[in-house]
C-alpha cells in the first residue's frame, strides 16, 4: 500500500497532472473505489497505459460513465482483461466508436455477455476483425438481430463456426417465437 490510498478525496483531487502522471503501478494500484470516481478528466488523460494496465475490476467499475467515454483509444487498449471485466453496462453504451473498435479480443472476451451486448449498433461494425475472433458463443447469441445485421462480411467470416452455429440457432429461434406470437392473435 502506498500513501496514495491515504488521501481524501479533495485531496486527490487537488492533484496536479504532473502528479498523476508520475503515479507509479504500485500508487495506482493503492487507489480506493471511494478515490476513483473523483478524479478529473484532466488527471485521467495524463495516464499512461501501463498506470491503467494495473487498475482491478472494481476501480474500473468505480469510474463513472463520464470518466470511461473520456478516455482516449490507447488508453482504453491499456486496460487489462482483468479490469476491463469490471466495465459495466452504462460505461460500454458511453464508449465512442473510436474507443470500441481499440478494444482487443481479450478485452472483448472479458466483457460480461450482458455487458458485450450493450455494444451500440453501430460500434458493432467498428470492432477488429482480430477482435471478433475471440467472442464467445455466448457473446455472440446475445447479440441482437439489429446488431448481427451490422456486422460487416468480414467480421462474420471470423467468427468461430461454434459462435456461427449459435448465431443460427438462437436467431432462428427468435423468428420462430415471432411467428408463433403473431399466429396466436
Amino acid at each position: 500500500m502506498t500513501i496514495i490510498s491515504s488521501l481524501t478525496t479533495a485531496q486527490i483531487q487537488a492533484l496536479s497532472t504532473a502528479a498523476i502522471a508520475v503515479l507509479t503501478a504500485a500508487d495506482m494500484a493503492s487507489i480506493t473505489t471511494t478515490q476513483v470516481p473523483v478524479l478529473t478528466t484532466a488527471q485521467l488523460a495524463v495516464l499512461t497505459t501501463s498506470q491503467l494496465a494495473v487498475l482491478n475490476s472494481a476501480q474500473v467499475a468505480a469510474l463513472t460513465t463520464a470518466q470511461v467515454a473520456s478516455f482516449g483509444t490507447a488508453q482504453i487498449s491499456g486496460f487489462s482483461t482483468a479490469g476491463l471485466a469490471g466495465l459495466e453496462t452504462a460505461d460500454v453504451v458511453a464508449l465512442s466508436t473510436a474507443q470500441v473498435a481499440a478494444l482487443s479480443s481479450a478485452q472483448l472476451k472479458a466483457l460480461t455477455t450482458t455487458t458485450f451486448a450493450a455494444i451500440e449498433t453501430a460500434d458493432i461494425a467498428a470492432l477488429t476483425t482480430s477482435a471478433i475472433k475471440g467472442l464467445t458463443t455466448a457473446q455472440v447469441a446475445a447479440l441482437s438481430t439489429a446488431q448481427m445485421v451490422a456486422l460487416t462480411t468480414a467480421q462474420v467470416a471470423n467468427l468461430s463456426t461454434a459462435a456461427v452455429a449459435r448465431i443460427i440457432v438462437v436467431h432462428q429461434y427468435k423468428f420462430e417465437c415471432r411467428c408463433l406470437y403473431k399466429r396466436s392473435f
